[in-house]
């Protein structure tokens, strides 16, 4: 119980003596400034900003009633070379007064020459140095503490922030991406460079496939066009007839060409859903086509794609035909795929 009462004695005593330190009676205020947002984003040819704090007197300041104006700069290094002045109007609260250095350098004083009664809204004006010597502004920001020295004190503080001091840049690149391949038809991790038609046959049609795999993040898409080193033909340029335009390749009648069945989905909607088809270009939206020897665009997209399953990737599917009068042989040509994006 004793060592109870010892701390509880201890408590009161301490408490006692830190009110005693205090003012007799003592407000915080809520500052308002001048511009209401805080942000400085120029200065005067001097280097210097005017700015007014206002707020609402707690206590009536008599005459001689100093307010002390302190700037305190998140940096340092600016803090140590500011010089607070003092504005042209020598008014606060619409009362006349002068100003007068502080104690320190980022410290001014302003003194009241007539009474300020209890309950006024006004304010105090102060000129702070917010520009390096070439005229550029400080990046920082600074506190605007005052403190008044009647017995009833009013104190508060407000912040200002000077080129962007408040501000963060959060920043990110985005790469451009770009992937193209030419995949089997059964598993798209598989790049495929061939396409075996076999030995042609006048009963059947004979036929193989790939597929056109594309992803980019082109954001004006891309075109992806076809060209053959050749007609497909022997080493003494016997050929086998290209089928006329939107024909199709018969059991039996000479002709090759390819049918193109593009992506479904992949392409990116406007909304970053990929959900749009692939478009395929010219000749190529109808089958079957000849392979053309000049580069012709055989898909386009207008926008970012992603190819990655059978829905969103383009089939090619070679076909060729025979007839009895068909030169014997062993028939070649190299097609070759070239995509263009535009970002």
């Amino acid at each position: 119980m004793n060592k109870y009462y010892l701390k509880l004695t201890s408590f009161v005593a301490l408490f006692t003596m830190c009110v005693a330190m205090l003012p007799a009676h003592a407000d915080g205020v809520a500052l308002t400034r001048d511009p209401a947002n805080g942000e400085i984003a120029a200065a005067g040819t001097d280097g210097f900003v005017t700015t007014t704090v206002y707020w609402t007197t707690e206590g009536e300041y008599a005459t001689g009633t100093q307010i002390r104006m302190t700037v305190d700069w998140s940096d340092t290094g600016i803090g140590s070379s500011t010089v607070l002045g003092a504005c042209a109007t020598t008014t606060a609260f619409g009362e006349n007064g002068s100003y007068e250095a502080g104690a320190t350098a980022s410290q001014i004083v302003f003194t009241l020459a007539d009474t300020v009664a209890l309950g006024t809204y006004g304010g105090v004006c102060v000129r702070v140095p917010v520009a390096m010597a070439g005229g550029d502004l400080y990046e920082g920001n600074f506190s605007l503490a005052v403190l008044t020295s009647n017995a009833n004190a009013d104190y508060g503080a407000t912040e200002f922030y000077v080129n962007g001091g408040n501000d963060v840049l959060v920043d990110a690149s985005v790469q451009p991406t770009l992937e193209f391949a030419i995949v089997s038809s059964t598993n798209l991790a598989v790049e495929k460079h061939d396409c075996h038609l076999g030995t042609l046959d006048p009963a059947t049609v004979s036929e193989c496939d790939y597929r056109l795999k594309i992803s980019t993040n082109a954001q004006s898409g891309f075109a992806v066009s076809i060209e053959s080193d050749k007609e497909l033909s022997t080493a003494s340029f016997a050929t086998i007839t290209d089928i006329t335009e939107d024909g199709t390749v018969t059991a039996g009648t000479e002709g090759y060409g390819i049918e193109v069945v593009g992506a479904t989905i992949g392409g990116n909607n406007g909304s970053g859903v990929y959900t749009n088809p692939i478009v395929e270009a010219g000749v190529f939206n109808d089958d079957d086509t000849p392979v053309p020897v000049a580069p012709t665009n055989i898909v386009t997209y207008g926008n970012s794609f992603i190819g990655s399953s059978t829905l969103s990737t383009t089939e090619i599917t070679h076909q060729a035909a025979m007839d009895g009068g068909t030169v014997v042989g062993y028939y070649q040509h190299t097609v070759t795929y070239r995509i263009t994006p535009t970002f």
